[in-house]
Formats: C-alpha cells, sequence, structure tokens
C-alpha cells in the first residue's frame, strides 16, 4: 500500500499537468460565457440579435465541449498509473482508496505542483494570463461596458452634480508632446482625469474601485521608451473607450479612422461620464484624446465651452518619432500579441500592426508612400495639420511643441487663462528635444509640411 500513495501523486499530477496545459480552453469557455451575456442584453434589433445571440451561442457550445473533451482526456490519462497499480498487484478497484487523510493529502499534493512549476519559456508581457483574461471579458463587451455605464450614472445622477461644459481636452497628431502637457496640467489642483488604476472598467470606474485599489507607486517607463514613468495612478488616455462604446466602433474602418458626428445623447452621457469621473462639482475633466478630432466639429455644435488644445511639431523630427514607433511598436506587438488587443480596445491606431490614418470628410485622403518610408508619416502630417488650420475657435488653443520646451510653465498658465481654474502653477523644467534623422525623404513633400508649419506658427502669434 505504500507505493500506492506515489501512485496517486503521479496520477494526479498528470491530470493537473494537462488541464495546466490547456488552461485556455477554460478561458476561451470565460471569454464566451460574457460574450453570450453581451449578446443578449445587446439592444440591437430583432433579427440581428438573434443571428448574433446564436452565433455566441454556438461559440460557448464549441467551448464547452472542448472543455469536457480536455478533462475527459486529462482524467483517462491520470488514471493509466492507478489501472497499473491495481493489474500489477492484483487489487480489485473497489479496493483503491481515495478518501482516506492520506489519500486525499498524496492526490492534493500531485494535483498542486503542475501549478506551481514554470512550464517552458515565460511569455513576455507585462500582463499576466489571468489579467488579459479579465481585460478581455470586461473591454470585448460593449453591451456589458454600456450597462455598467447606465448604472453608474444613474447613481451619479442622484448625486446633483452638474454638467459642466468647461472640460479640458489635449490633443494633436500623436508624438507632438500631448502626454506630457497633460501630465503637466493634472499637476495643477483642480484637475481629474482617468487613470490606469480605471482599467479595464473604464466605463464603471467607481464600481471597479471597490474590488480594485493598488497600493504600489511604483513607476516604470511606458511602452513608448521615451522617458515618461507611469505608474497606476498615472493619467493615461483612456477616455477613448467611451466613444468606441457608444459608436460602436463605428467611426473605426478596416483601413483609417472617420470623421463623424455624435448625437445629442452621446454628449450628455460624456458630460455624465466626466461627473463619474471627477465625483466633484469644483473640479475640471482633463483628457488626453488625440482621436477626438475625429468629431470635434459636432462637438462645437453642443459646447462652445470646452477647451481643444491642439499640439503640433516640427514636421520632419515629428515624422520621424512616428515612423521609428511605429516600426518599434510592430516589433512589439509581434512579440507580445496583447499590446496590438490593448491597443485596439484604447482606440489607440497611431502606429504599430494596425496603424490607421484619419480620414476627414470635407478633405480627400491619399497617401502612396509605403509606411516605413519617411514620405509616409510626412504626408499623414500634411493631412493632418492642414485640417488643423480650419479649426478656427476662441477656446481652440494652437501650441507649438519647441514653445513648450522651452517653456511649459507659460503653456500651462495659457490654458488655465481659459479655465476658471485659480491655482499654484508648479516650478516646470524646460526640455531640449535634440531629436534628427538620417532618412530619406522628398524634398518637395518637406517644403509643403513647412509651409503648413509655418501658418501654424501664424497662427499661434495671431492668438498671442
Amino acid at each position: 500500500m505504500i507505493i500506492y500513495y506515489p501512485v496517486l501523486v503521479v496520477s494526479f499530477f498528470i491530470i493537473g499537468l494537462l488541464l495546466r496545459v490547456n488552461r485556455f480552453v477554460f478561458h476561451r469557455l470565460a471569454e464566451n460565457s460574457v460574450g453570450l451575456v453581451d449578446g443578449l442584453i445587446s439592444a440591437t434589433e430583432e433579427d440581428e440579435k438573434i443571428k448574433e445571440v446564436q452565433q455566441k451561442t454556438n461559440g460557448l457550445v464549441a467551448a464547452l465541449l472542448k472543455m469536457f473533451l480536455v478533462i475527459i482526456i486529462a482524467f483517462a490519462a491520470g488514471s493509466i498509473p492507478i489501472i497499473i497499480y491495481a493489474l500489477a498487484t492484483g487489487t480489485s478497484y473497489a479496493e483503491l482508496d481515495f478518501f482516506s487523510f492520506y489519500a486525499i493529502l498524496f492526490l492534493s499534493l500531485g494535483a498542486t505542483i503542475p501549478f506551481i512549476i514554470p512550464l517552458g519559456k515565460k511569455k513576455e508581457s507585462s500582463y499576466s494570463e489571468l489579467s488579459q483574461l479579465l481585460h478581455r471579458m470586461a473591454l470585448d463587451n460593449y453591451n456589458i461596458s454600456n450597462r455598467l455605464f447606465k448604472r453608474e450614472r444613474k447613481k451619479i445622477r442622484k448625486k446633483g452634480f452638474n454638467k459642466k461644459p468647461d472640460f479640458v481636452i489635449v490633443s494633436g497628431l500623436a508624438r507632438a508632446g500631448t502626454t506630457s502637457l497633460m501630465n503637466d496640467l493634472s499637476e495643477v489642483d483642480g484637475f481629474v482625469s482617468l487613470n490606469y488604476a480605471n482599467m479595464p472598467f473604464l466605463m464603471a470606474p467607481n464600481t471597479w474601485r471597490k474590488f480594485y485599489k493598488p497600493k504600489t507607486k511604483k513607476l516604470k517607463e511606458r511602452s513608448h521608451k521615451d522617458g515618461i514613468m507611469i505608474g497606476y495612478n498615472s493619467n493615461e488616455a483612456l477616455e477613448e473607450y467611451f466613444f468606441k462604446v457608444k459608436a460602436d466602433d463605428a467611426f473605426i474602418k478596416p483601413d483609417h479612422l472617420t470623421e463623424y458626428v455624435i448625437t445629442e445623447e452621446t454628449y450628455n452621457d460624456y458630460l455624465d461620464y466626466q461627473n463619474i469621473i471627477k465625483l466633484d462639482d469644483k473640479k475640471t475633466y482633463l483628457a488626453k484624446n488625440n482621436n477626438f478630432i475625429l468629431r470635434y466639429k459636432s462637438m462645437r455644435e453642443f459646447n462652445d465651452e470646452f477647451i481643444m488644445v491642439l499640439m503640433f511639431r516640427d514636421p520632419l523630427t515629428h515624422a520621424a518619432s512616428l515612423m521609428e514607433k511605429h516600426l518599434e511598436y510592430q516589433k512589439l506587438q509581434k512579440e507580445d500579441p496583447f499590446v496590438l488587443e490593448y491597443m485596439n480596445w484604447l482606440g489607440h491606431h497611431e502606429f504599430g500592426l494596425n496603424q490607421k490614418p484619419f480620414v476627414f470628410s470635407e478633405h480627400a485622403y491619399h497617401n502612396q508612400y509605403d509606411k516605413t518610408s519617411l514620405n509616409y508619416w510626412l504626408k499623414n502630417w500634411i493631412y493632418y495639420y492642414q485640417y488643423i488650420l480650419k479649426t478656427d475657435h476662441p477656446n481652440t488653443l494652437l501650441i507649438n511643441y519647441d514653445d513648450y520646451c522651452k517653456n511649459p510653465g507659460s503653456i500651462v498658465e495659457t490654458v488655465l487663462q481659459k479655465t476658471t481654474i485659480s491655482a499654484d502653477i508648479p516650478d516646470y523644467k524646460a526640455f531640449n528635444n535634440s531629436r534628427k534623422t538620417n532618412r530619406e525623404y522628398d524634398k518637395s513633400l518637406y517644403e509643403e509640411a513647412q509651409q503648413v508649419y509655418s501658418k501654424l506658427i501664424d497662427k499661434v502669434s495671431n492668438i498671442k
């Protein structure tokens, strides 16, 4: 009987190992289960809803069958050592002990070992497998997200907060210094923004806060590798998920992001969403959102008071920075596909494997260059900022990145003068960006970009 207990260890080690190796089957089951619930609460037309639910039901059934198959195979394989033991010792199956203290102890030991030993090379990702699963369940299901938002909206409306129209949006083409400016503004007492601790339940941050309260203040350099350090309390461009849910990704096309019109309902929900984040009538909502330009015109139809800060940068260095990040993120997303999922959820299509340019309704887009060419990014720069030159409004500020680098405090003060915030401005330090590029580019394209750049600078001067 003494040898029987090691046999139990081996048997349940095999079962545990096979279950762990095939753990993603259980992950898919969880994702499909939540996906079916999402389909059931959809507000789409009945015929479309039935089709969607049927599709998700088929996915759930397939996931269940795979799970049962994995369990059957695991227990069948795990029973082999016990069968061999029974045949070798002449022990009948009725005599086998599975319920004594020692039997339970050893089978528990065997089943536990596979889950604590490392299996092969660890996947290079800053998010654990369970964290990735939670993100998929929370962010892939728009109907559930919207239902959670409505629940929080109901609670926030009962508190009687006013819908403040004078929020601040920092925007521009990516790599224009928007994150740095948002971080500097957030140091001023009076601003509130979304931060990493709100992930992944971005539509219900207060509900999520009851369960998740990160205490660590440890910082690390963000994946852009640009010296900006981030932690759970760091502000980030996360509000785009709200607009993705409300529009059901209608503005995200296979090869571009398109300008579109928001509804009055979405606008009012957006102000409620800001109150959900602020939880204080005296605070001002602040966000960095490079996609905000896609709905800027229609937002202005409802609101003349919000402050739009649009940053721009020397076209050659700006284009070089975009191309560099594009190549880096292509490599990173191939090594860690979850990075691509993460960026897609948040509407970050600035660079990488799913890079998509902006396309404006009254501004034809054509870019014949390859994305590995500096010309592609110069062409996009010209297209974007030609459109920006047309966005004349007293509450829309153009900020030159070079001016910001030289005197960040002055730029922050310029923005604050447009708000109702009266607070001391921190002592910001100037910094120097000496980026250079040796890549080839079309000289006529560069000259065209320089002309647009000069007009942007003149427009800043006129504002001053």
